[in-house]
């Protein structure tokens, strides 16, 4: 008879749990790998991204960081989406050995790092590039580290630094545009008598908008649409019909701006009424460009505000863009307005390009009447805005 094979012992109790511990042991081992940051990048670009916000907060702090403003603010450049943060820390030493950590971090996050050049010791500047978003990353030291002895200064009365003289030949491109018509149509034929490259922006939804835009294009002028937006004093200033305002959803800014630009015939491009608080915000800016990107027209930042965006903004849509350099009437007084004229000349020569923006008040259009016939001798040559946009 065959023999009987003899049955394998089973391992006993002992044995396997501890070939159990063993198994937690190492994926507890694989779990803090990961969480240290050696592990793996996650798969997805939203998470790769995420985490590596999570990331950056953790090597900040690692370094001491005295502040950490995350996402102040958030910007999408060229299809990019660019999350600022803004980190403070203890002194310069900290900053290089942040830097030091970043640049090790790259390879792991697939990413690209790039240093700006500095501007001062104790502030540096990176780009850290995921893809479809990346990380404006601002380091600086905190004050308080900052020394306090000075070397003490003779006090002296401060001057103005002469601006230079531009040599006789020295000529510039002008284009002007007078702003506000709509309203009146007698501003608008007096207007209309100006030279032809004055070009004239229109508000829309007055009782002369349509009307006003039908004579100036028969006369030969460039017709612009002058679009409504909130400024920082809204309700106590009021831009007007159709205005664009920041509370609106993204459905109500987008009918905004064509309801306006179907309401203004001829027009070649836009330039903003007002709007200083709208033009600061990067995402009705966004929207109200690409409005205006879809119907192929050109844009003029009037530059209500320092903090405008707006420029920017029709930039990345691939909008050809320009920006007002001088106001023409801010006072609206014959002397007032001829220096304004003279600095625009003087930009335009300077720079070799200007665009000066007043309004269709009688005052404004009496003095260009008498000064532009001249201006020309004065060495500026008068284009229209649309010849300026780039």
């Amino acid at each position: 008879m065959p023999k009987r094979r003899k049955k394998r012992k089973a391992p006993s109790l002992s044995v396997r749990a501890a070939i159990i511990a063993a198994v937690l042991i190492a994926l507890a081992a694989m779990i803090w790998w990961v969480a240290r940051g050696h592990g793996p990048v996650p798969a997805g670009p939203a998470a790769r991204n995420h985490e590596f916000g999570a990331r950056l907060k953790e090597l900040a702090s690692r370094r001491g960081a005295v502040t950490i403003d995350a996402d102040d603010p958030i910007r999408k450049i060229g299809g990019v989406f660019v999350r600022t943060w803004r980190i403070t820390l203890p002194d310069t030493h900290r900053i290089d050995e942040l830097e030091a950590d970043l640049a090790s971090e790259a390879p792991r996050w697939r990413a690209s790092l790039k240093k700006e050049s500095p501007q001062r010791k104790d502030r540096a500047r990176f780009r850290f590039s995921l893809g479809i978003e990346a990380f404006d990353i601002h380091l600086r030291t905190s004050s308080r580290a900052v020394s306090s002895r000075r070397v003490p200064v003779e006090e002296a009365t401060p001057r103005p630094t002469p601006r230079p003289t531009l040599s006789a030949h020295v000529r510039g491109k002008l284009a002007i545009m007078l702003d506000d018509a709509g309203l009146r149509m007698d501003v608008v034929t007096q207007a209309a008598r100006l030279p032809k490259a004055v070009a004239v922006s229109i508000l829309p939804f007055l009782p002369h908008s349509v009307d006003a835009a039908i004579a100036l294009h028969r006369a030969g002028h460039e017709v612009w649409l002058h679009l409504p937006m909130e400024p920082v004093g809204y309700p106590r200033e009021d831009p007007g019909p159709g205005a664009i305002l920041v509370r609106m959803p993204e459905s109500e800014v987008r009918f905004a701006v064509r309801s306006a630009l179907n309401n203004v015939p001829f027009i070649v491009g836009v330039n903003n009424h007002m709007g200083s608080r709208a033009t600061a915000n990067f995402r009705v800016m966004t929207w109200v460009m690409q409005e205006i990107a879809a119907r192929h027209l050109a844009f003029i930042d009037s530059r209500t505000t320092v903090k405008t965006v707006a420029e920017e903004v029709a930039r990345a849509q691939g909008i050809r863009t320009g920006r007002r350099n001088v106001f023409l009437d801010n006072v609206q007084t014959p002397e007032a307005i001829r220096h304004q004229l003279a600095e625009a000349v003087y930009d335009a020569r300077r720079h070799g390009r200007a665009i000066a923006i007043g309004h269709v008040h009688p005052v404004t259009i009496r003095v260009l009447a008498r000064e532009l016939p001249r201006l020309h001798a004065r060495g500026a040559d008068l284009v229209p805005p649309s010849k300026l946009v780039r």
